[in-house]
């Protein structure tokens, strides 16, 4: 496993942070829409409402954060760096954010238009991103560095998933834009999406990130090294199975039931890993991890639930708890370690030392904040509570609980807005902190000078 990781190829910082900054934004969007739609955005899974908030969720705020992530880890981890970083990021962003915010109103509006041009704009945004990762990925397959196997190979299948997903999703687009509707590919669109993409680039993600923030043992080995084929090779029997007429429907539930163990195996060796992590004191970070992991593990009574023909709450609890329990906790929690992480690390590259002068480092340790500095843990412990209650809400109002509905959208907004604030005085520290690093310089040069320079 590659616990070291090579900080000389840390892209830019307009390449990852702008996917960064959308997730609060579209978390807080989702939360409004919520709160203004009520009960009715959670009688179906397929109300329009319902809908737009799915893919404000899947798209917005996981999409940002998952594309974000892969353009920061790979090359940092692996030795993987995307061609044209910069532009190639700045391109995905932009189409990314305008096809999600053009999806999501074309279902509360139905307009068709809306549809084509989310087909459009989405499937352009994938199509560059997947090529450029696939280019990445075949150029510099000989520089991987050793250890990184684990990464990337789950990296690759969720590629071949996004891949899969968008397919389908832009299909699914496009016919409603034309006025037609393609029902059959709807559950391979969702399942692909979530335990394809999402879920084995979370694999991924955490396979690299427990270790080393949550000083952690290191995935056991059997575990990395066939979870990432067990995974998509039941998702490729389930497919299988569902487009083959005549089959009992049990054949198709047992390929459910094993990708749905596999997840659950995964969960609760992440859960015994943070555990048993060698810092005794829990961070927020932690407590996020353990709240998706927790929800990752609920999801088995809640298929059971599901296979028992219960209804429609039964699916849309379930797609929550995915969603919003497990994906969202994850990728909120590792916001908080990647973006003070990022914010310090481009600061530290600003420091310009001539000749190693002993004088001028200490000048810049006086204005360079400490790495928890960017966000106290006593701010990400308050979003966290408003966070868990949020997961709570949702997954009641899923549930059909009295007065969640109303309760669900209101603590998302808060939360996300929590999380908007955090971010916000994390990038107010790093340029002031660059402010001061500027000055330092000349205040440094003057002969007798040992006064602080201004922050």
């Amino acid at each position: 496993m590659q616990r070291a990781l090579a900080f000389d190829n840390t892209p830019a910082l307009r390449v990852p942070l702008p996917f960064f900054l959308n997730v609060p934004a579209f978390a807080l969007l989702a939360g409004l829409l919520a709160l203004w739609a009520g009960p009715q955005a959670f009688d179906s899974r397929w109300a329009p409402t319902t809908l737009a908030l799915t893919h404000l969720f899947t798209l917005g705020v996981l999409g940002s954060a998952m594309l974000g992530a892969m353009m920061q880890i790979l090359p940092v981890a692996c030795n993987v760096p995307f061609p044209r970083a910069t532009r190639v990021s700045a391109w995905v962003h932009g189409l990314l954010t305008t096809g999600t915010l053009s999806l999501a109103w074309a279902f509360l509006s139905m307009r068709a238009w809306a549809f084509q041009a989310s087909a459009g704009l989405l499937g352009t945004a994938f199509a560059v991103f997947i090529g450029g990762a696939g280019l990445a990925l075949w150029r510099h397959r000989h520089q991987v560095y050793k250890g990184a196997r684990e990464i990337l190979v789950p990296v690759r299948a969720a590629l071949a998933g996004l891949a899969l997903t968008a397919v389908l999703g832009v299909a699914l687009a496009g016919a409603l834009g034309h006025g037609r509707g393609l029902p059959g590919l709807i559950d391979w669109h969702a399942l692909w999406g979530l335990a394809g993409w999402a879920g084995l680039l979370l694999i991924s993600m955490s396979f690299q990130l427990i270790p080393i923030f949550q000083v952690t043992e290191i995935y056991p080995k059997p575990l990395t090294r066939w979870l990432p084929f067990v995974i998509p090779g039941l998702l490729l029997a389930w497919t299988a199975l569902d487009a083959t007429d005549g089959l009992p429907p049990l054949m198709r539930e047992t390929a459910e039931l094993l990708l749905l163990a596999a997840y659950v195996v995964y969960a609760l060796t992440t859960w015994h890993l943070l555990q048993h992590r060698k810092r005794p004191r829990a961070e927020p970070t932690t407590w996020f991890w353990h709240l998706a992991m927790l929800c990752l593990i609920a999801c088995a009574p809640l298929w059971i639930w599901l296979t028992g023909d219960a209804g429609a709450r039964a699916p849309l609890t379930l797609g929550i708890c995915i969603i919003v329990g497990a994906l969202w906790s994850a990728v909120n929690g590792m916001l908080y370690k990647i973006m003070p992480f990022l914010l310090w690390k481009h600061a530290q590259d600003h420091m310009v030392i001539p000749d190693h002068d002993p004088a001028q480092v200490r000048a810049y340790l006086l204005v360079m904040p400490k790495m928890t500095a960017y966000i106290p843990e006593s701010r990400a412990l308050g979003q966290f509570v408003v966070h868990t209650l949020a997961v709570a809400a949702w997954l009641g109002a899923g549930l059909g609980l009295p007065g969640c509905a109303w309760a669900a959208g209101g603590l998302l907004a808060v939360s996300a807005a929590w999380l908007a604030l955090n971010m916000g005085c994390a990038l107010w520290t790093y340029r002031r902190t660059l402010r001061a690093m500027a000055a330092l310089p000349l205040a440094a040069a003057a002969p007798g000078n040992t006064s602080r320079p201004a922050a």
